[in-house]
């Protein structure tokens, strides 16, 4: 018995040098965006330090670092992360501390920083059509509401967050009141009932792709959707409205996972990665929101990316990451079980 106990222990001294051994591994939301980023950033990043970079695809559903995490098992290095997640992340102890003295927090756009994060990129929803099957159709979404005045089936992203937002100003509550509106009980009532109207028109989506492709099958007449890769699709000759006056807003953000083995090469890279010079040749191949603001305020950068979201969001509602951390819970359950009644 003495000699298993033995063997365990060297096994277990020998674990954590073999899992040393692994390459630097970043998650991000997979699609061409992350190609994009692959050979901009992360080959970037190999060719400057030497430093191996693998990287991988997920949902932004944290539940997997949080277990990795909790059983001192973390294979995942440097993830890009929502707002909400990040700061409850940090808080519960899933996100390592950002190394200031390593990443140049002076760089980033207001609000591109926060304890365990970095600015990775800005992202937004807005309402878009295919214009060869809907020359017209709405431009808000009180007319997107308006099952009337344009029939067709409409796509929103199967989630509280956005789809409420979304409900509320279908119903006539202006951008700059929503959060005080739904922050109330009967606001909350007003945007499930707003849902309920036009329940036999929606279609709910999961994945980034998904909107594109519904319209694309011509499966949805309008769909809410992922500004990058409507603006993409533009890009690469579809003919899409894509209304800006619809837009909904937020930043995404680069953290490391708590208990990493390879926390400083970790932070280097979060570094190198949100620093201009890689971000510019991002810029060139994907109409990006980057939240360093060199990048960000570049009039050519902006000239040469009309679609690009930094042109548009004052024309926007920013999602109220405080009011999601509060009330995000608790809207979700009934958000779930309004869509399984």
């Amino acid at each position: 018995m003495k000699r298993i106990l033995v063997l365990l222990a060297a096994l277990a001294l020998c674990a954590t040098p073999a899992m040393a051994q692994r390459e630097l591994t970043i998650v991000a939301g997979g699609g061409a965006l992350q190609g994009h980023m692959r050979t901009t950033l992360f080959q970037s990043f190999t060719q400057q330090t030497g430093i191996p970079v693998r990287d991988a695809s997920y949902d932004y559903n944290v539940g997997p670092i949080r277990a990795m995490v909790q059983a001192n098992n973390v294979t995942w290095d440097v993830v890009m992360v929502e707002a909400p997640d990040l700061i409850r992340g940090c808080e519960d102890g899933i996100f390592e501390r950002m190394d200031w003295s390593v990443v140049d927090r002076g760089k980033f756009l207001p609000g591109g920083t926060t304890t365990c994060g970095a600015g990775a990129i800005g992202w937004g929803v807005s309402l878009f059509r295919d214009l060869n099957r809907h020359p017209t159709g709405p431009s808000s979404w009180q007319e997107f509401f308006d099952v009337q005045r344009f029939p067709g089936r409409r796509a929103l992203r199967r989630g509280a967050r956005m789809t409420l937002e979304i409900a509320l100003m279908g119903d006539g509550v202006p951008a700059a009141d929503v959060y005080r509106v739904l922050a109330t009980p009967e606001g909350q009532r007003r945007a499930f009932a707003a849902l309920d109207r036009i329940r036999p028109h929606l279609t709910f989506w999961t994945g980034g792709q998904q909107p594109l492709e519904l319209v694309n099958a011509g499966e949805v007449a309008y769909a809410a959707g992922y500004t990058g890769r409507t603006a993409t699709a533009i890009r690469n000759g579809a003919k899409l409205d894509l209304n800006w006056d619809t837009l909904l807003f937020a930043y995404d953000y680069w953290a490391v996972v708590r208990g990493t083995p390879h926390r400083a090469a970790a932070m280097r890279l979060v570094e190198h990665i949100t620093n201009p010079e890689p971000l510019r040749a991002l810029a060139q191949l994907w109409a990006i929101n980057p939240v360093t603001a060199a990048v960000a305020n570049d009039p050519a950068i902006r000239e040469r990316n009309p679609l690009m979201m930094s042109n548009h969001q004052d024309r926007g509602l920013q999602i109220n990451t405080e009011f999601w951390l509060d009330q995000g819970p608790d809207l979700e359950q009934r958000f779930a079980a309004w869509l399984n009644r």
